[in-house]
């Protein structure tokens, strides 16, 4: 499904609560795993045992976000972005941007990973630095769902529902 079909088949998050109601109670578990992989969940989510630590853990999701929260998350994923995964913007005095994950800050530099799958780091001299502020978007990109059907989207979810005990 391409993403005109995906938006389609979500307007608005407001016409999905019907849909998500069965978010709680259908599951493929089958179809549910190969959608995490397929959207590279586990790249940057800790997920039971498995997956990355560069975006928050997915385990235990549920005890502090309802399935339309978490649907909120991945389809707007620059909405709210939590303080630990924020990106940011380093204005430099000859007019470039450099945007990234702040890795550390000392009086002389500061230092951003720009690429969490290489680990690429920029290390940016205090004295070229004429702003910092938060990045607009999130280090999760945006549509990585739309190549999934409602189904597979709703699988997912209860997926994350259900915990990586099941």
């Amino acid at each position: 499904m391409d993403a005109a079909a995906v938006h389609t088949a979500w307007p608005h998050l407001g016409s999905v609560d019907p849909f998500l109601r069965h978010a709680r109670t259908v599951l493929d578990e089958a179809r549910a795993r190969q959608a995490l992989a397929d959207v590279q969940c586990l790249a940057c989510h800790r997920f039971g045992h498995e997956g990355g630590a560069s975006g928050p853990e997915l385990t235990g999701v549920v005890s502090k976000y309802s399935p339309r929260d978490i649907l909120e998350s991945i389809l707007e994923p620059s909405k709210v972005v939590s303080e630990p995964y924020q990106n940011w913007t380093v204005g430099l005095t000859d007019g470039d941007e450099v945007s990234g994950r702040l890795i550390s800050e000392t009086a002389e530099r500061i230092v951003l990973e720009t690429d969490w799958r290489t680990g690429a780091q920029a290390r940016v001299p205090r004295d070229e630095i004429e702003a910092i502020r938060p990045a607009r978007l999130s280090p999760m990109p945006e549509g990585l769902v739309n190549g999934l059907s409602r189904e597979e989207i709703l699988d997912l979810i209860a997926y994350l529902v259900a915990g990586a005990g099941n």
